[in-house]
Parts: C-alpha cells; sequence; structure tokens
C-alpha cells in the first residue's frame, strides 16, 4: 500500500535521509532469521514490504502462540460459506479473464493458524486469496528448495476451496542484491517454473513481482526496462508449466514521485511500459494488477472533479481509490483494453502508528467498514472492466505487532474477532 509521500500540507520530504533508511532496513531484512512474524520495513520510504516465509527476527515479533489461539466466540460469528460459487470462471484463452467481478483478500497464512484464516476469508464470501512468497525462501541457495511451507499454504488453500495467487517477488542473495530484480532474467524464469509445475493445476494466478516502481521492491533503482525483461521471461516460463494460470503484472503502488532513486508516479511508470520496444510487454501478462489506496478519502472521490474531505491528501490522483481509472485510460490508450485491471491491493488504513501513515487517524473503524463496502459497490457500477478486487487486508493483525504498518489494515483484530469492516464485507451482497 501506498506510504505518505507528501505531508499534509503537501511539503515533500527530504528524500537523502530516507534514502539512507530504504538502504539499510533493506539490508537488515535480507539478512533476517527465526521469529513468528512477517518482515516490516520502514513505511517512510516503501509501500507494503513484503514479508518473507521464513519469519524475521524475534525482537518485534508478537508471542508466538498468537496465530494458534484457542477459537472463541468470534469464530461462531463468521457463520458458514454461502452456497453460491465463490469465484467464477477463468477463461484459458489469451488474455485469460474471469466472467465478472470477484472478491478477494490478501493474507497472510505461512505463521499464521491457516485453516482460521481461510475458514473466516470464504465465511464472508470471498473465494480468492493473495499470498506473497519471496523467491529466497524457497530457493535460498540455487538449485536447493524448500517446499515445507508452501506446500501446506496451497494444500490448506485446496482443500478451503480457495483460489491462491501467488506473489513471486524478492530475490535471493545469489541472484541479485538488495533483494532486487536480478540481471540475469532466466535465475528467475527457472524459479517460476519450478514454482508452476510443482502446484500445476493448484494455483489460479502468479503475479510477477509486487510494486516495481519503488527502489525498494527492486534492489536500489527504478527501470521499466529491466520489469518488462522480467514479465517477458516470466510470461512464457509459467505458461509452459501451467497454460491455465493467469500471469499478472505485478501492482504498481501510487506514489506522486518521480525519482528513480525511490519511486516513479505509477501512470508514468505504465506508460513507460507500454512504450518499451514499441509495446511489446502487451504479449506477456493476462491482467494489470493495480494497487488502489484511498489514503483518507472515500472510493467515489476524486481529484479535481470531487476532492476528497482532507485535512490534506486531496490534492493529486494518486491519493484517491479511483486512480485505477486513470491506469485503465492509459492501458485503453496503449491498445490493451481487451484485458481486464484485477485491483490487487486496496483498503483503508484505520489510526497508524508507523510514520508515513499518519492520515489513518481520519478513518474510523466504522469509515473503514463503510469504504470497503462502496469500493466494490463503485466497481459494480462503474468499472466492467475489473476482475478480482483484493481488500488488504485480512489478518496480518494475528501476526504482526500493533506498531506495525499493516495491522490497522486489516479486517480482523490479532485474536481474530472481527473488526466492523470484517462484518460490513460479509453483509455485503457479491455479485
Amino acid at each position: 500500500m501506498r506510504t505518505n509521500w507528501r505531508r499534509t500540507n503537501g511539503v515533500r520530504r527530504r528524500w537523502p535521509a530516507l534514502l539512507l533508511v530504504v538502504i539499510i532496513m533493506t539490508t537488515i531484512l535480507a539478512a533476517c532469521g527465526g521469529g513468528s512474524t512477517p518482515a516490516t520495513v520502514a513505511p517512510t520510504t516503501q509501500a507494503t514490504a513484503a514479508p518473507t516465509t521464513a519469519a524475521p527476527s524475534s525482537s518485534a515479533a508478537p508471542a508466538p502462540t498468537r496465530a494458534a489461539v484457542t477459537p472463541t466466540t468470534a469464530t461462531a460469528r463468521t457463520g458458514t460459506a454461502p452456497s453460491r460459487p465463490l469465484t467464477q470462471q477463468v477463461t484459458t484463452t489469451f488474455p485469460a479473464r474471469t466472467a465478472g467481478l470477484d472478491y478477494g483478500m490478501n493474507v497472510w497464512l505461512p505463521t499464521a493458524d491457516m485453516d482460521r484464516t481461510l475458514d473466516l476469508m470464504t465465511g464472508a464470501g470471498f473465494g480468492w486469496a493473495r499470498q506473497w512468497i519471496s523467491w529466497e525462501s524457497v530457493e535460498p541457495t540455487q538449485g536447493s528448495y524448500s517446499w515445507d511451507v508452501l506446500d501446506k499454504v496451497v494444500a490448506t488453500a485446496e482443500r478451503k476451496n480457495t483460489k491462491l495467487m501467488l506473489i513471486l517477488l524478492r530475490a535471493p542473495a545469489w541472484a541479485a542484491p538488495n533483494g532486487g530484480i536480478p540481471q540475469d532474467k532466466q535465475l528467475y524464469a527457472r524459479f517460476v517454473s519450478t514454482v508452476a509445475t510443482r502446484y500445476k493445476g493448484r494455483v489460479g494466478a502468479y503475479e510477477v513481482w509486487n510494486e516495481a516502481n519503488l527502489a525498494g521492491e527492486t534492489g536500489g533503482t527504478v527501470n521499466v526496462g529491466e520489469y518488462a525483461e522480467l514479465l517477458k521471461a516470466a510470461f512464457p516460463a509459467i505458461k509452459a508449466a501451467d497454460p491455465n494460470a493467469v500471469v499478472v503484472y505485478g501492482g504498481l503502488t501510487p506514489t506522486g514521485e518521480n525519482n528513480p532513486a525511490l519511486a516513479i508516479d505509477d501512470a508514468i511508470y505504465l506508460k513507460q511500459s507500454y512504450a518499451y520496444n514499441n509495446g511489446e510487454i502487451k504479449q506477456y501478462f493476462d491482467v494489470l494488477g493495480v494497487h488502489a489506496t484511498g489514503t483518507l478519502n472515500p472510493p467515489e472521490t476524486f481529484f479535481p472533479e470531487n476532492p476528497g474531505p482532507g485535512p490534506g491528501f486531496f490534492d493529486d490522483r494518486s491519493f484517491y481509490f479511483r486512480r485505477a481509472e486513470d491506469l485503465r485510460k492509459i492501458m485503453e490508450e496503449a491498445g490493451d483494453g481487451q484485458k481486464q485491471v484485477w485491483i490487487t491491493e486496496f483498503g483503508w488504513t484505520t489510526k497508524n502508528a508507523a510514520k508515513g501513515y499518519e492520515y489513518g487517524q481520519y478513518v474510523s473503524e466504522e469509515d473503514q467498514a463503510k469504504y470497503l463496502v462502496s469500493a466494490y459497490d463503485w466497481a459494480k457500477q462503474n468499472w466492467p472492466w475489473v476482475g478480482v478486487m483484493f481488500l488488504w487486508n485480512l489478518n496480518f493483525s494475528t501476526v504482526s505487532p500493533p506498531t506495525d504498518e499493516k495491522t490497522p489494515w486489516s479486517i480482523i483484530n490479532a485474536d481474530y474477532s472481527p473488526r466492523p469492516a470484517y462484518d460490513a464485507v460479509k453483509r455485503m451482497p457479491k455479485r
């Protein structure tokens, strides 16, 4: 998700200091081991840093028993899964697409109670789960694989009748420094091919990397051509292993910044992607992943025609959920309008202790609930080009401390009891 790239008065941050934070935190993240929580990267410079399946240092970890909390009455409140099919049919011809709007959640399964987490998700009528998987955790040394955690994630999703989308990201040190995009793209292609072969027919979609317009996610510098070449290598590798798997262009984060050492604006980055090598990238993904974060703005608002209420975060289009419309327009202008957009991250944080997310103090739990439902309603009424919408997030609160930036976005509490947003999205009509 997006961080506070501007202060509420519009003054830009001091980027050299922030870049130093990125470098330091990325180094720490790469060295982490042990513990029981997802990894946390300083959110002032990097939006929603992906955890690794090998959990990081225990210094910031909650009690290790949290993920295995004995079920309480909160479980009974989730009800049973609805009788309708939880997901729609996905076509197998290029470009793959769903029959219409579908419902998903970002989840964290490796160190959570997997059964309980997916029961909550499906109990709310959601059928797609989006899970981060770091390359470094599965192939820590070249050609040597650690499958135990990922095998369990895939098996649990399958048993719970959940369609799974895996985001494959963060290179091991032997492939690239700082977890970035490797210079040799075939190293990544072989990895994703191995994963797609192992789970053929069991994983519904693969997202190639995440937020490649952030320097912290790509190894230190944003380079559109590097990501285009990564997609070019990964797409045929995945399709050869599992022709029915959907390949997703990794969601970009809305930043409003244009400094390759930090971040590139998502709209500019996407235009550059389509311009690269005369638009050849169109051949190498089924659907476009989009991150649509509303900061503190209700989902129907947009700048300049219907700006949000403030304070701050109202004078740039990247502050709005409807930013997705700008990216859709770029797709259509590039002649790629036959493809769907999947909103792979969207949501609203409530009061957030992490630096860079101060805008969350203006979003109450009731606002969060209302905005999530309204966002799905907006898409149903106005966005016929959207396939799956993955709200951010279901359960990071159960594996991360309260001070972690991901926790206040969650729609359940640390003890798995529902927040108002969970009850609201459970009640809302699906399709």
